[in-house]
């Protein structure tokens, strides 16, 4: 009855001319291309929603931000690049039973410091699961990343890594181990980080390309273009502030950008003891005892103690012991399944031959003779002895005043 009463004018909808109720208020996009000029340049456009929910408190969607600020002009910083071509790989079932762990440099506090930022991240869910800042890509990194796994229960079954020395020497330089080696048990040398996970069970999987561990080399191509820009915002300037903001940062970015794993069952490893596992993961070098139950190391000499908790140590001189060093348990001993803490040894620096300085020969040397000079100079008794001293002439014929500068009693010491 209404359409026939209006005609075509009925099929025109009700809030035709009307401002829709989700409507974005205009004062505060305004406000939001105002924010991100001044604050947020260079942010890309799903980090700067993040910052205005989480510093300013406008909670916006990504579309709604990067509608605006593109009607404004502003495109996003962030470049679009055309994926390279491999051949994927399924991610885990479990979490747990896959890390895949790096080390990323990049000017992370925005001062040409260009810090290693090591990381460690699950390949079932994508989580971030240890973050270490060191100068330089270290062994002592990766073990840091080791001991937050730890300390928080996410010891992983295998590791996935590229092929850096720290986790494997070059098969190419490297000898191999004969068939009669291999028969007889003996293993071959492997790096510091290598042999720890050995002896912790944890299999080590080098990767062949940086595709292979694309969960790690995604999570660097976000972190640089978030955590320096957060940080910065955050005032930190130094390597020390930014391993502490790492500690509240690690939540904050699985919270938004983890995914659930395929099996809700886990399959970490269980928590290891602290002080056994500092000791695993330490540099680990071995040395000889000599006839004294002593050795060297940098420059140092140590000896075993007599007892350990009451118990005679059977050390005998020509038994190899494991030294173990790191900044968490200085030095230990292992030898025959016991932990001992060595003894420094008090050694006196050998004595060089004393220089002897010459008196005034003026009245002991024959007038014509001359010091023969040897072309090293050295602190030996010998120099400074005059030219009659080897002559055959003259041998017979001088006194044992004449044959050198120095005084009698001198020389009679030699």
């Amino acid at each position: 009855m209404e359409a026939t009463a209006n005609g075509v004018m009925s099929i025109l909808h009700k809030n035709r001319g009307r401002k829709p109720a989700n409507a974005l208020d205009p004062k505060l996009a305004l406000n939001i291309i105002e924010i991100y000029e001044k604050e947020l340049i260079n942010y890309n456009f799903c980090h700067a929603t993040d910052v205005l929910a989480e510093d300013k408190g406008i909670f916006v969607s990504v579309s709604t931000v990067s509608r605006h600020l593109k009607a404004s002009g502003i495109r996003s910083p962030k470049a679009k690049r055309r994926p390279k071509k491999h051949r994927s790989r399924n991610a885990r079932k479990r979490e747990g039973e896959l890390v895949q762990m790096d080390a990323s440099s990049y000017d992370w506090l925005g001062n040409d410091s260009y810090l290693h930022l090591h990381g460690a991240v699950d390949d079932a869910t994508g989580r971030i699961l240890a973050l270490h800042f060191e100068k330089e890509e270290t062994f002592e990194g990766y073990c840091e990343l080791m001991f937050q796994m730890n300390q928080d229960g996410h010891l992983p079954r295998e590791i996935y890594t590229d092929g850096r020395t720290v986790f494997a020497y070059d098969s190419k330089t490297k000898k191999k181990l004969t068939l009669d080696e291999e028969l007889t048990g003996k293993v071959e040398r492997q790096p510091h980080f290598a042999r720890a996970l050995r002896e912790t069970k944890i299999l080590l999987i080098i990767a062949k390309s940086a595709q292979a561990k694309g969960g790690i080399e995604r999570l660097w191509e976000t972190l640089q273009d978030r955590l320096p820009k957060d940080m910065k915002r955050k005032g930190i300037n130094s390597i020390e502030q930014a391993n502490e903001f790492l500690r509240q940062y690690i939540p904050y970015y699985n919270r938004k950008f983890s995914v659930q794993a395929a099996s809700m069952e886990k399959a970490y490893l269980p928590k290891q003891d602290l002080a056994a596992f500092q000791l695993t993961f330490a540099i680990h070098e071995t040395r000889k005892l000599d006839s004294g139950l002593s050795f060297s190391y940098r420059g140092q000499k140590y000896r075993l103690p007599i007892s350990k908790d009451n118990k005679e140590i059977p050390a005998s001189p020509h038994d190899t012991i494991t030294v173990a060093t790191s900044k968490h348990i200085g030095m230990q001993v292992l030898f025959k399944g016991l932990v001992i803490k060595p003894e420094p040894l008090n050694t006196q620096p050998k004595e060089s031959i004393i220089h002897i300085s010459q008196p005034d020969n003026s009245t002991n040397c024959l007038p014509s003779e001359t010091l023969i000079k040897p072309k090293n100079k050295t602190n030996s008794p010998w120099f400074g002895y005059t030219e009659i001293f080897y002559s055959k002439k003259l041998r017979d014929d001088i006194s044992a005043a004449q044959l050198s500068p120095y005084q009698g009693d001198i020389i009679a010491d030699y």
